[in-house]
């Protein structure tokens, strides 16, 4: 039986799963973290400020950064897609997001789920190990479901440096403010 990848999940799939060569651009020189607060943006963010922002060029809105210039490296991305009255399932939304990764050729493990809200909107973290020519990521992926937009935040990193990255991963989440 043949289903239907739903159609918000199909355009967040335009990410490099393996962290291919990044184009990169400095995100702040400073140590710390740096606040993003942008007039294009439904929300605002605390990030790493040694990570650097990568423009993949593949038509999402938000904001996306690399642990460093070079791969391999960590990838954050905080992207929206306007729901544009739509209503959505979050589960259904994941098994979309599953079925086109394996569609891809790579395999997932389904690590944990639980639900989590960040700036007072709902969602469901998924934490997956993701395979894919003999190399092992765990991502670490919150589906949000807004008011008017979806949400995908998510940290993607080689599964022997995910723990390190984690917890800056979580700090961001925590700063997160829907406008």
């Amino acid at each position: 039986m043949k289903t239907e990848t739903p159609a918000l999940t199909t355009r967040l799939l335009r990410v490099p799963l393996l962290l291919a060569p990044l184009v990169l651009a400095p995100l702040a020189q400073a140590a710390g973290t740096v606040r993003v607060s942008d007039p294009k943006l439904p929300f605002s963010v605390t990030l790493p400020s040694s990570w650097v922002g990568v423009n993949f060029k593949d038509g999402l809105s938000g904001v996306s950064l690399a642990s460093q210039a070079k791969s391999p490296a960590a990838l954050m991305r905080f992207t929206f897609i306007p729901k544009q009255g739509k209503t959505l399932n979050l589960k259904s939304e994941f098994m979309g997001f599953e079925q086109a990764v394996r569609q891809g050729g790579a395999t997932l493990k389904l690590v944990s789920e639980k639900p989590a809200t960040y700036g007072g909107v709902g969602g469901l973290t998924h934490t997956y190990d993701l395979t894919q020519k003999g190399k092992t990521l765990r991502m670490q992926i919150w589906f949000g479901n807004g008011s008017k937009n979806f949400y995908n935040f998510q940290l993607t990193d080689q599964s022997s440096t995910f723990a390190k990255r984690q917890p800056q991963f979580t700090a961001a989440l925590a700063s997160v403010k829907f406008k």
